[in-house]
Formats: structure tokens, C-alpha cells, sequence
């Protein structure tokens, strides 16, 4: 089932690259920001991490950023290396989330990725993201953005267009604050 506004997100247990494992029901009071990206090395999806920890000063607080690849914890562990441990960043090895709330695959949507997205990807490469360092997941994956709120309920669900096609930082940044 695809994730709608006013639905209860439901449970979500996957292991961190910080060796913990992590449960939903740990940011329940929280607002949060749940992000299912591609594959583990991905660089519009790291680029998008990095984005948000740098502006990490300008949430409202409580809140919490959850990022979830559909890779390798292994793999992930390595590509995740240059982020702080301000976020959680999880591994759905096996799908069972992004199956469960039909996180998309597209290739057509990839390659318009690839075409328009230029100079996100050289963003992304110049901060140091590269796209081949342990790749393993879905490479055609699409990024699905989650906005809950404190009691886990989905107060807005955008499911991208294309690889780099999430809700505005400006939007998220508001969302924590009200």
C-alpha cells in the first residue's frame, strides 16, 4: 500500500550503520523526516543526506531525519562514512519496507535523472559521493520523503518523479517548527 496522508505509520525495525537497531516507536513524540533512497551509493541520495545535516540548525526541535537505502548494511556502513551521526541512517536489505509502502523502481525515471540532473550529480561527486563506491541495491529506485508527526501519523508523502526529486529542505524545515 502506498503511503497517504492521515495514515499511522506503522512499525519499522531495520539495523543503523551505528551497529544499533532502530524502532519507530524510539521517535514517537518526535516530528521526522523518513526518506527511502536508492542504492548505497547513491550521490543525489547522499548529496540530499549531506543537505540536510548542514541545515540541521534551522529545524524545529524535537525532530528527527531517517534515511532508509535498500542495500547492504555492509556497504551502506562504507558510503555513509562522511556523515555525522546526527541522523539515523538504516538498511532495508531485504525490501520489506519499501515493498510494504511500494517505494517505486523506474528506469525511464532514472534515466530523466541522469539527463536533468547534471549538475546535482557533479554536486554530488565534487562533495566526495561517488557513485560506484560499494554499490548494492535498487539502482532504479525512486526516493519517497515522509513527513510524520509526533504520534506517527504521515502529515505529507511525496513520491519522487525522478532520482533527486524530494520535498523542499524550506518545506521540511517548516514542517518541524509548527
Amino acid at each position: 500500500m502506498q503511503l497517504t496522508q492521515g495514515m499511522q505509520l506503522e512499525d519499522l525495525t531495520l539495523p543503523n550503520i551505528n551497529g544499533s537497531q532502530f524502532e519507530l516507536k524510539d521517535v514517537t513524540g518526535k516530528k521526522a523526516l523518513i526518506s527511502f533512497f536508492r542504492y548505497s551509493s547513491c550521490p543525489f541520495c547522499h548529496l540530499r543526506i549531506h543537505e540536510i545535516i548542514e541545515r540541521q540548525s534551522d529545524f524545529g526541535k524535537p525532530f528527527e531525519e531517517i534515511f532508509i537505502f535498500n542495500c547492504k548494511l555492509r556497504d551502506l556502513k562504507v558510503t555513509s562514512s562522511m556523515h555525522d551521526s546526527s541522523v539515523t541512517v538504516l538498511a532495508d536489505e531485504n525490501r520489506t519496507y519499501f515493498d510494504r509502502y511500494e517505494v517505486p523502481k523506474s528506469a525511464v525515471k532514472t534515466l530523466v535523472g541522469a539527463a536533468t540532473g547534471f549538475s546535482r550529480f557533479r554536486k554530488a561527486v565534487s562533495t566526495g559521493f561517488s557513485p560506484l563506491s560499494k554499490p548494492s541495491g535498487a539502482f532504479t529506485g525512486m526516493p519517497v520523503d515522509v513527513l510524520i508527526d509526533e504520534a506517527g501519523i504521515v502529515q505529507r508523502v511525496l513520491y519522487g518523479s525522478s532520482t533527486f526529486d524530494h520535498i523542499p529542505i524550506e518545506e521540511v524545515i517548516e514542517f518541524s517548527k509548527t
